[in-house]
C-alpha cells in the first residue's frame, strides 16, 4: 500500500457513508437544513454539506486507525462512534454556533431524528475503510451495499410520512362534531368560502426551513373533489378573499385578483417588503369596500442578523431590510455578529436598525416613511387604486377579521428570542385595531418597554431602544402567553351558538423562538371582543400537537364559517418539526376539517 493510499481509501469510504446518511435525511425532510453548513438552507446546499462532512469523516476515521484490522462488531462500533461525533460536532455545536446559539442549545432529544443518519454513515463509512483499505472479508461489502440499498427504500417511505386523522382525538365542545373534508394539502394558508359552499384553499408553496412546493389555489367542492384553480404564485401565498366571481390573493409581494370565470389575473400591487421573515398575510374586505392586508416585519426586532441567514433570506437578498411605517429618528444603536455569509468565523459585522446586514446607523439619522411599509396594515381604495397605512408598529400581522359593527381585529405575533436583538418571554396579541394608531414595534413589547427585565435573554447583546421619542403605545385587546402565535382569525356570525372571536393557534416554534417549559397546544381559542378574556374551544385530547403519526391537529392556521354561520372550518397546516437547526415542515400533511354544532 502507498504510503497515504489508506487516506484517499477513507474519503471513498466517507463519501459513500455520507450518501447513505443523506437519503434517511431526505427522507426526514431535514437534508435543506445542514444547508446552514454551507451558508444556506436548501436540499443542494445540505448535500453538499453532508457530502463534505462526510468526507471529512472518512478521512479522519483513516487517520486514527490506519492499518489496524478491526472485527466485524468493533468495527460497526467504532463505526457508530464515528457517526455520533460528527452528530455532536454538526446539528448540537456548529449550527448553534453559526446562529449565535449556545452548544447544544436545543438538546440532544430535539435533535434525535439525525442522529440515527449520521450512526448509519459512521458504520458504513467502517466497513467500506475496513474492506477498502485493510482488505479485509468482502462480506463487508456486501453489508455496505446492503445498509445503502435499505437506506434508498426508506426514503421514499419516510417521504411519504403518512398521517392518520382522526376526529376522536380532537377536544370539542359538548354537542359539536368534527369532520375531514379534504386531507393530503401541502403547506396551506387560507380557506374562503363561497355562498354556494364551495371551498377555496390557499397552498403556500412555502414552509419556513427553505421548503418549497408549488404556490397554489385548489377548490374543493360540497361533494368532495378537489381541482387546481391557478397556480404560479410567488410563495409563500398567505391570503384569500372572495368577493363575487373574483378571489383576492395576498402572496409574496403582490397583491393579485384572479377572475375565477375568464381566469386572467391582474396584480393590484407588487413591491410589497415580504423578502424577508415575515411576508404580507391576510386578506379583508372593510365596510368601506376597501381592501385591507397585513404586512410583516423582515426581522425579528428591527436588525438584520445571524437568524435570517436561517431563515434563508439575508444571503439572497443581501440589501434587504426593514422600512419605517413613520419619520423616525434612530437612537444609533449597533450590534455586532458572526457574518454567516462567509466561511470564515472570525468575520463580524455590525448591523444598526432598518438597515441591511452590515450597515451600521449613528446617533440622530433621520429616516422618512415609506410606503408600503413593514409592521402596519394597509388599506387598498380598489376604487382609486391610494394605498395608505391603517395601523402600524405591528410585528406580524398575520391574520385581519371584522365584526358586523365593523370593528376590525388583528393577530399580532410577538418577538422571539433569536437573533442580535433577542426577546425573551413575549406574549403574542390580538388588538383591535385603530386608524393611525401604532402597536409598539420594535421597541415596545404590548404596552411594555422591550428593555424590561422579564425580555432579557442570553441569546441577543441587548435591548436598548431604537427609536427617539417614540408614538403613545395603543393597548392590545388580548394578550396572549408566550409562543401561542395566533394566525387568523374569524368573528362568529349571529346563527353560531358561540359568541366572540374565534382565533386560529399555531404553537411555539422551540427551540429557535425560546426555550418553554411546556409545549404551547394548538387548536382554536375564543376571545371576548370587549374584555379580551379567551379561553380553549378546540385542541387535542392527548398530545399538544399531533406529529407524522397522530390523528389530531398538526398546526392550525385559519379558520372561516360556513355561509349561514352554522358550522366552522378550520385548516390545518400540517406537521412542523423544530429542532435546534431548522423548521421542517412535511409536505402532504396539512388537513381541512368542518365543526359542526349538533343543536
Amino acid at each position: 500500500m502507498k504510503r497515504y493510499e489508506y487516506l484517499l481509501q477513507g474519503v471513498v469510504a466517507g463519501l459513500i457513508g455520507a450518501l447513505a446518511g443523506s437519503f434517511i435525511l431526505w427522507g426526514a425532510w431535514l437534508l435543506p437544513s445542514f444547508g446552514l453548513l454551507l451558508t444556506r438552507v436548501s436540499l443542494g446546499h445540505g448535500f453538499a454539506a453532508l457530502l463534505i462532512l462526510g468526507t471529512l469523516g472518512g478521512l479522519l476515521y483513516a487517520a486514527v486507525l490506519r492499518r489496524r484490522r478491526l472485527r466485524l462488531y468493533t468495527a460497526v462500533l467504532a463505526g457508530a462512534v464515528l457517526g455520533f461525533l460528527l452528530y455532536l460536532a454538526g446539528p448540537l455545536l456548529l449550527v448553534p454556533a453559526l446562529l449565535g446559539l449556545p452548544p447544544l442549545a436545543a438538546g440532544p432529544l430535539d435533535n434525535w431524528m439525525p442522529l440515527p443518519a449520521f450512526v448509519l454513515y459512521g458504520i458504513i463509512t467502517a466497513l467500506l475503510y475496513s474492506r477498502l483499505a485493510l482488505g479485509q472479508s468482502p462480506k463487508r461489502s456486501y453489508y455496505t451495499a446492503g445498509l445503502l440499498v435499505a437506506a434508498g427504500l426508506l426514503t421514499p417511505f419516510l417521504l411519504r410520512g403518512a398521517l392518520s386523522t382522526e376526529p376522536a382525538d380532537l377536544q370539542l365542545p359538548p354537542g359539536y362534531r368534527a369532520e375531514v373534508v379534504a386531507k393530503g394539502l401541502t403547506y396551506p394558508t387560507s380557506v374562503a368560502v363561497a355562498p354556494s359552499g364551495e371551498l377555496y384553499v390557499a397552498e403556500s408553496g412555502y414552509a419556513a426551513g427553505g421548503k418549497e412546493s408549488e404556490a397554489r389555489v385548489l377548490r374543493i367542492s360540497p361533494d368532495g373533489s378537489i381541482e387546481e384553480v391557478a397556480a404560479g404564485f410567488n410563495a409563500p401565498l398567505n391570503g384569500l378573499a372572495l368577493r363575487g366571481e373574483k378571489l383576492y390573493l395576498s402572496h409574496r409581494g403582490k397583491i393579485t385578483v384572479l377572475d375565477l370565470e375568464s381566469g386572467a389575473q391582474e396584480d393590484l400591487l407588487t413591491g410589497l417588503p415580504s423578502l424577508g421573515d415575515h411576508q404580507n398575510g391576510a386578506l379583508l374586505f372593510g365596510p368601506d369596500g376597501a381592501l385591507y392586508f397585513g404586512q410583516g416585519t423582515a426581522t425579528n426586532a428591527g436588525v438584520v442578523g445571524p437568524d435570517n441567514f436561517l431563515n434563508g433570506w439575508a444571503d439572497r437578498y443581501p440589501k434587504f431590510h426593514d422600512f419605517p411605517s413613520r419619520d423616525f429618528i434612530l437612537t444609533g444603536e449597533n450590534y455586532e455578529a458572526p457574518d454567516p455569509g462567509t466561511l470564515e468565523p472570525a468575520d463580524k459585522q455590525k448591523t444598526g436598525a432598518f438597515a441591511p446586514f452590515g450597515v451600521k446607523r449613528h446617533k440622530g439619522e433621520q429616516l422618512k416613511a415609506t410606503l408600503p411599509a413593514s409592521g402596519a396594515v394597509h388599506r387598498l381604495d380598489l376604487k382609486s387604486g391610494e394605498l395608505s397605512i391603517y395601523a402600524d408598529g405591528l410585528r406580524n400581522p398575520f391574520g385581519l377579521a371584522v365584526d358586523g359593527s365593523g370593528q376590525l381585529y388583528a393577530t399580532n405575533l410577538g418577538y422571539d428570542d433569536r437573533g442580535v436583538r433577542a426577546a425573551k418571554s413575549s406574549p403574542d396579541w390580538i388588538v383591535k385595531l385603530k386608524e393611525g394608531a401604532w402597536y409598539g414595534w420594535p421597541d415596545f413589547a404590548g404596552e411594555l418597554p422591550l428593555t424590561e427585565p422579564l425580555f432579557a435573554s442570553e441569546r441577543g447583546i441587548n435591548r436598548r431602544p431604537l427609536i427617539v421619542d417614540p408614538p403613545p403605545v395603543e393597548p392590545p385587546l388580548a394578550t396572549l402567553p408566550p409562543h401561542y402565535s395566533p394566525m387568523k382569525l374569524a368573528c362568529a356570525p349571529e346563527k353560531f351558538p358561540e359568541e366572540g372571536l374565534f382565533v386560529a393557534v399555531f404553537g411555539d416554534a422551540q427551540p429557535l423562538s425560546g426555550n418553554l417549559k411546556d409545549l404551547v397546544p394548538t387548536g382554536v381559542i375564543k376571545v371576548d371582543p370587549q374584555s379580551g378574556k379567551y379561553s380553549w374551544f378546540i385542541k387535542n385530547k392527548k398530545k399538544p400537537r399531533a406529529g407524522r403519526s397522530g390523528g389530531g391537529l398538526k398546526r392550525t392556521m385559519d379558520l372561516q364559517f360556513c355561509p349561514g354561520g352554522r358550522c366552522l372550518y378550520l385548516l390545518d397546516f400540517g406537521v412542523v418539526e423544530f429542532t435546534g437547526m431548522a423548521p421542517n415542515a412535511i409536505p402532504k400533511s396539512g388537513v381541512l376539517w368542518k365543526i359542526t354544532p349538533q343543536r
